[in-house]
């Protein structure tokens, strides 16, 4: 929902316009796989890698991102 989204961008869950909400390792998941309808990729990207940092899930960014 629109709230949950305010909620978890407030907190850094997700980005500052609520997109890419990654509060657990599902999400994560989730994010990784919606990475392509991106408008802003770099920012998406660092956002998705420092959120799975922050959750140890580090092993689920694909290789490719990790430098």
């Amino acid at each position: 929902s629109e709230e949950k989204r305010k909620e978890y961008a407030k907190k850094g869950y997700a980005m500052n316009n609520g997109e890419f909400p990654i509060a657990n390792k599902s999400d994560l998941q989730n994010a990784i796989k919606s990475f392509g309808r991106a408008k802003n990729p770099d920012l998406v990207k660092k956002h998705i890698i420092k959120r799975a940092k922050v959750l140890d899930c580090y092993d689920c960014i694909p290789d490719k991102w990790k430098k």
